[in-house]
């Protein structure tokens, strides 16, 4: 990784201890994930005399955990995801067919996220050289309440201000998802854990899916889906000779 990498990462403490939020920081640093943390409703509380004021509600705990290579004939069109930037300026997957695109979702809660974050960045000036892209895509949820549960610009903004010597290091744009189908379900249909990195080919199909950070996956992740090479055209068939009228 480059010079950069370390500044982040002497920042991690201050990114997580005491945070609350959708996706929880993992149990011990070496924890590849974060859960999601969802509130479930139980049968005790709807049918409660009191209505429903949440004392019967519990936490439960959510894990993704794995990797999945995608041979090419297998592979599902997943162009129509964009991502946008804070001032709503979307930038989609087919806009980037020909390049190799990262699509990585973190969470300002999750110390597993910031360690893909650090990666991109130690690969966000190579871009152009080697024909790939990178979207590092925000995954909190856009909500506040009395308990402390902030996402979107607000919380991406803390976070890039927290971490500024990072990102003004590393010039690495940070995105928000679509939403229908420009948004992440494009991928899978809920996503219970981060990170989460999305790697897609130059034809704009899901080539590998990772949920979990792994040191150095990122790098090899993208190396092997540049070294794919593209089919070549089809020849274009041979033009059918010209008939001859017949002669009188």
């Amino acid at each position: 990784m480059t010079r950069l990498v370390p500044s982040l990462l002497c920042l991690l403490p201050g990114l997580a201890l005491g945070a609350q939020g959708v996706f929880n920081n993992a149990n011990s640093p070496t924890d590849p994930t974060c859960p999601r943390i969802m509130q479930e409703k139980t049968d005790l509380e709807y049918s409660s005399q009191y209505g429903r004021n949440g004392a019967d509600a519990s936490a439960v705990r959510y894990s993704q955990w794995g990797n999945q290579y995608f041979p090419p004939a297998q592979r599902k069109d997943v162009s129509a995801f964009a991502a946008y930037d804070e001032k709503n300026k979307g930038v989609s997957l087919a806009s980037l067919k020909g390049k190799v695109v990262l699509v990585g979702l973190w969470s300002t809660h999750c110390d597993p996220s910031a360690k893909m974050l650090m990666e991109f960045a130690s690969l966000y000036a190579k871009r152009d050289q080697y024909g790939f892209e990178i979207l590092s895509v925000n995954f909190d949820e856009n909500q506040q309440d009395g308990g402390g549960l902030e996402g979107g610009w607000r919380a991406i903004n803390k976070f890039r201000i927290k971490n500024r010597q990072f990102f003004d290091a590393s010039k690495m744009p940070i995105y928000t998802p679509g939403l229908g189908k420009e948004g992440p379900s494009n991928f899978m249909d809920m996503v219970y854990s981060v990170p989460v990195l999305f790697v897609v080919d130059r034809q704009g199909k899901l080539a590998e899916l990772h949920i979990g950070y792994k040191d150095g996956f990122v790098g090899q992740a993208l190396t092997r889906v540049l070294r794919e090479r593209t089919a070549p055209p089809a020849p274009a068939p041979a033009p059918a000779p010209a008939v001859e009228p017949a002669k009188p």
